[in-house]
């Protein structure tokens, strides 16, 4: 899923670059980033503490043209089973790689196109079956969910800018605008690799194996869910920022994203956010726990000489009525010298979770979790 912060961060340097005044200029940069984040244990998120390096890399091919190349590497710690579970939640590791090209097409107007693609990732936690008894009636089980998620997608879209000066090929000031469509695909393998018994004993994915060999017809109704599916889900994005110059060191922000599926995404597959997670964006921000259906994010960079002050928040709205989310965060950077810049930032996300197979109108069985990131990184020109 394409985050919110990725049209933010392209405008910001391009209104960044013009405010000093760079001309066509050939320059490469390299930048990394560290972040550590935390999500509150619960039966609704079993995910524990996360770490996620990002590097990338960009080259200028031609006065016109440059190139991005990047990739993003997070590691899952495992978790103990979450209140009322039985099962823990396994370690996962995810790749994300991304590249990409950009064209000045004019001093006014940029066009970018990327791909980024994550190969399969795996993780095992705890769910709830339900399987249909004697006489109708539902008898629910624990069970050991196995999900493997890949995703490949595009990003494409133009930033123009709007008003101010232009002056040997480089315009100051005035108001840019970034518009962009992407497309990703999902798909997840689901598998059911252990349950608890009636006897409140859990049997694992070799245990289970064995009883259906031994017992095909008692295992009827179990050996679909052994064997496990794969389904696909694609998601289309539009996203549009806004960056407005106040003065000569503040910058207003505002952008958004509304996004759609050509099936329930609930229904679909399970959704794995960082798996799908789009390297090239902030390791600082937060991250979506459910299909997004639609954002919005103000933000505000201030400049003090050589330091720069970005606040933000963020509004998360997502499908099939799962809730929402509110997210705010600040990024502080450091500009040593015209090559050399660090930063630190960080965020922390609220989400109200529903659970949308419920009939009550009460908000008695929304799930409410707090989750954060920090990070750290840096971004060397030579």
């Amino acid at each position: 899923m394409q985050v919110l912060r990725g049209p933010v961060m392209r405008v910001r340097r391009l209104l960044l670059l013009l405010l000093l005044g760079a001309g066509p200029v050939r320059a490469h940069s390299v930048s990394n980033e560290v972040a550590l984040g935390l999500t509150e244990s619960s039966p609704a998120s079993p995910h524990g503490t996360h770490v996620a390096d990002q590097l990338t890399f960009r080259f200028d091919l031609a006065d016109d043209w440059s190139l991005k190349l990047g990739g993003t590497y997070t590691h899952d710690t495992a978790s103990p089973p979450p209140e009322g579970g039985a099962f823990g939640t396994s370690s996962a590791q995810v790749l994300t790689v991304i590249g990409g090209l950009e064209w000045d097409v004019s001093p006014r107007v940029t066009t970018y196109l990327e791909v980024a693609g994550s190969p399969r990732a795996s993780q095992s936690f705890d769910g709830l079956l339900i399987f249909e008894g004697p006489g109708g009636i539902e008898v629910p089980f624990n069970v050991l969910l196995y999900n493997a998620t890949s995703s490949i997608g595009l990003l494409g879209g133009f930033t123009w800018q709007l008003g101010g000066t232009e002056f040997l090929g480089t315009v100051f000031g005035g108001t840019v605008i970034d518009l962009s469509l992407g497309w990703t695909l999902l798909t997840t393998l689901q598998r059911v690799d252990g349950i608890v018994g009636l006897d409140g004993r859990p049997a694992d994915r070799t245990e289970l194996l064995v009883y259906c060999a031994v017992y095909p017809r008692r295992c009827a109704a179990l050996r679909p869910y052994l064997k496990g599916g794969e389904d696909s889900l694609n998601q289309l994005v539009v996203s549009l920022a806004l960056l407005q110059p106040v003065g000569s060191s503040t910058d207003l922000g505002l952008s958004g994203s509304y996004y759609g599926y050509d099936q329930d995404p609930t229904v679909a597959v399970f959704f794995t956010a960082r798996a799908n997670a789009a390297a090239g964006d902030s390791l600082g921000a937060g991250f979506p726990l459910a299909p997004v259906r639609w954002s919005i994010s103000p933000n505000l960079t201030q400049r003090f000489g050589d330091w720069t002050l970005a606040p933000w928040y963020q509004f998360l709205r997502y499908a099939s009525s799962l809730g929402h989310a509110h997210v705010a965060g600040v990024r502080v950077s450091w500009r040593i010298d015209p090559s050399w810049t660090v930063w630190v930032s960080g965020s922390a996300q609220w989400d109200v979770l529903s659970d949308p197979s419920s009939t009550s109108s009460g908000t008695a069985l929304d799930t409410e979790l707090l989750s954060g990131r920090v990070a750290l990184g840096f971004r060397a020109r030579f």
